[in-house]
């Protein structure tokens, strides 16, 4: 794989330096940037290297751009598999599965703008931007951790359900949703041999203008990040539960594939990692960029209410990031 043109940027949460990615057979970090699921179009990208603190991208900085589709999927599209979807779960096929979609974004700002305008609108979101030449551009803003590691402690969230900020209370529903993920965690570190697991409570998680239900989860492990990434991935809150039978439904009803949208994205050290998984991003391109946003669909969903979820979401990147 060439990894020679490739350029990394991000800044961390709660930070306000910026690193880069330099390649170097000698480095001391390997960065890691996987798709939703694994394909021939879209590999699984690994280079070494190291971190260095570096100003913002200067405009003209990012290499690799290339023109976008700009085909949408519809509303009927995507509630037609939102309707299917409730079908399966009432036959028993699945309890969970996520759903996403896509807009293309006309606009001229670049991604080099557009990635300060996230750091300064995100503050405690992983936020970045990254060029390959066999992955394409990507840039995002994501809130929620998948892996943090330091020596045998190990630290996740279960992230799950979506509402605008306001004092409107959870419902069963949505609770449920996140309690999903929760569970699937939990089982998954049982199963391979963490111990001293400790579970939070439920609290709120803000992103801009929007809330989530989060739970923290700390654990040890005697296992490389390297294998509980490949375990966790992708977890309930972005595939569905169970997750081979809700992988499936995705792949035969999502209209277009996710690419490294709900993938995930970090780096590798001797003793340490951290890893989030790749929401709130976009694809960028140079006549626009392609938003993608998922929602999750379990018993009681309503489709237009799970619709109204992703605009939500998609209005969101394109509000703060043209403000």
């Amino acid at each position: 794989m060439n990894t020679s043109s490739a350029q990394v940027w991000w800044r961390l949460p709660g930070e306000s330096v910026v690193q880069r990615f330099q390649s170097d057979p000698e480095g001391d970090v390997i960065f890691r940037y996987a798709p939703f699921q694994a394909a021939e179009e879209f590999p699984i990208v690994e280079m070494r290297g190291k971190a260095q603190a570096s100003d913002f991208p200067e405009e003209g900085s990012v290499r690799g751009l290339e023109d976008g589709k700009v085909e949408d999927i519809d509303k009927d599209q995507h509630i037609a598999g939102i309707e299917q979807a409730l079908k399966e779960i009432e036959a028993g096929t699945f309890e969970k599965v996520v759903l996403s979609r896509s807009e293309f974004w006309h606009t001229s700002r670049s991604p080099e703008a557009l990635f300060r305008s996230k750091c300064l609108a995100y503050p405690h979101a992983f936020v970045y931007l990254f060029s390959h030449p066999d992955a394409g551009v990507w840039l995002g803003a994501t809130p929620e951790l998948l892996l943090h590691q330091s020596i045998d402690a190990y630290r996740t969230v279960s992230l799950a359900g979506t509402k605008v900020q306001s004092g409107e209370p959870w419902t069963e529903k949505e609770r449920h949703e996140q309690h999903l993920v929760t569970d699937f965690i939990q089982e998954i570190l049982r199963s391979n041999d963490a111990t001293k697991i400790q579970v939070g409570e439920v609290h709120d998680r803000v992103y801009g203008h929007l809330r989530h239900l989060e739970t923290d989860i700390a654990f040890h492990s005697s296992s490389r990040p390297e294998h509980l990434l490949n375990v966790l991935h992708p977890t309930p809150a972005v595939g569905g539960n169970p997750r081979d039978a809700a992988l499936r439904f995705i792949e035969t009803n999502e209209a277009a594939p996710r690419g490294y949208y709900a993938g995930y994205l970090g780096l590798i050290g001797e003793d340490s990692a951290e890893f989030y998984v790749n929401l709130r991003c976009m694809q960028c391109h140079a006549n626009g960029y392609r938003v993608f946003a998922g929602g999750g669909i379990v018993q009681g969903s309503n489709p237009q209410d799970e619709w109204q979820e992703t605009q939500i979401k998609i209005d969101s990147i394109r509000t703060k990031l043209t403000s």
